[in-house]
């Protein structure tokens, strides 16, 4: 009865949402938005992970999640936006080898912000996404950026200021943030509460007033940085961050240890290849070293590959994780994430102006700190839809 409770919930909430966007008065794709307008996309997925091996053994498990993301944006000039993105997933994950379907969904906001563009240079103030890894932002596969994508600083409050350039015939962008964690009533979450974070739960960055610092500096030939993956020839990325030691959490008290300050380095490269007609070969690859990771005293390297090959509408995708930790007083560890995937992109092809629709499904092999591993077969369906009214036309 849960889980069929829970399914219904979610299928009226899709309905809801997508019946609502369809029936937007004026609708125009979000890009043709010409101030005083307002927009919106909204993506929905539907994700089974399986795991169907396993050792040890109790590690295998099902589990079908759904998450919907709308983003909503008020433009009333040219050069101010405010934006919100509000989304609906589990927000408490299941104990390993615990079998979920549709079970803690909640619903929070993951970003709100208000936005000033004066070209060349861009401000944002309030919750927001801070710029780090171009693994977790610009890559496309289903599970290949797990690893990467982990130690991302999201949701939190700052601002953030974007200059771009051009110099040597490549498009650049220099991005610097200040921020703090987020401990407003926003890291709740409705249905399912995810629980109110604070200063007690400890961890770098999680500290009163604003005392981290993110600086990354974006480059590519051909396009602008945010959409060099898929049509950059080359691109990069470097980038630091500085996250200042919060309160003890309850490991570190328990074991007298004191927190400390995080610190990290990456760098991140691009590069597209025509092989053939309709052909594409794309690759990826960053490195990033953190130190005191979390907070803790160990420290980490993180090194991600990954190789895209498009061929019309199919995608093939080969990635490789592996991150080693440097762990105080002991011997250091590793962990290791294989991924193989193939996903359908329907491109601009379908009923609806502004929609697009893919499927994949992918194999990943993960191996922890602890040498357990997983062979997880992953399908994963979704649905993007964007538009815009503009007022007074």
């Amino acid at each position: 009865m849960r889980e069929v409770g829970g399914a219904s919930k979610a299928a009226c909430l899709v309905s809801s949402v997508v019946l609502s966007l369809l029936n937007l008065p004026n609708s125009t794709l979000a890009g043709d938005c010409e101030a005083p307008c307002a927009g919106y996309e909204f993506s929905a997925e539907l994700k089974n992970d399986f795991v169907f091996a396993a050792d040890p053994s109790f590690l295998t498990s099902n589990e079908l999640q759904p998450t919907l993301t709308t983003d909503y944006y008020f433009a009333p000039s040219d050069n101010f936006k405010l934006f919100t993105s509000i989304a609906n997933e589990a927000v408490v994950d299941p104990e390993p080898g615990e079998n979920a379907a549709f079970q803690g969904l909640g619903t929070y906001v993951g970003e709100l912000y208000a936005l000033f563009d004066f070209e060349p240079l861009a401000l944002r103030a309030g919750k927001f996404d801070t710029v780090f890894s171009l693994v977790s932002d610009a890559d496309p596969s289903i599970n290949g950026a797990n690893l990467a994508s982990a130690f991302d600083a999201d949701e939190r409050w700052g601002v953030e200021g974007v200059l771009g350039f051009e110099a040597l015939d490549i498009n650049h962008t220099i991005a610097a943030t200040l921020f703090t964690t987020d401990r407003t009533f926003l890291s709740e979450s409705l249905f399912t509460n995810r629980g109110r974070f604070g200063l007690s739960d400890g961890g770098a960055g999680n500290t009163e007033g604003i005392s981290s610092v993110a600086v990354t500096l974006n480059g590519c030939k051909g396009v602008e940085p945010a959409d060099c993956f898929d049509d950059g020839e080359f691109g990069y990325r470097f980038g630091y961050r500085h996250q200042s030691a919060g309160h003890s959490t309850p490991d570190q008290i328990d074991e007298g240890l004191s927190p400390r300050s995080e610190q990290a380095f990456f760098a991140a490269g691009t590069a597209n290849f025509e092989i053939a007609d309709e052909t594409t070969l794309r690759l990826m690859g960053e490195t990033s070293y953190i130190s005191h990771l979390e907070g803790d005293q160990d420290d980490a390297l993180i090194v991600t590959g990954l190789a895209a090959l498009d061929r019309d509408r199919m995608r093939y995708i080969a990635a490789y994780s592996q991150k080693r930790n440097f762990i105080a007083g002991e011997p250091d560890s590793r962990e290791h994430l294989f991924d193989l995937e193939a996903i359908y992109l329907s491109g601009d092809d379908t009923p609806f102006e502004g929609a697009s629709w893919n499927l994949g499904a992918a194999y990943t092999f993960e191996r922890d700190e602890e040498r357990q591993d997983t062979h997880l077969f992953t399908l994963r369906a979704t649905i993007d839809y964007a538009g815009s009214t503009e007022f007074g036309k």
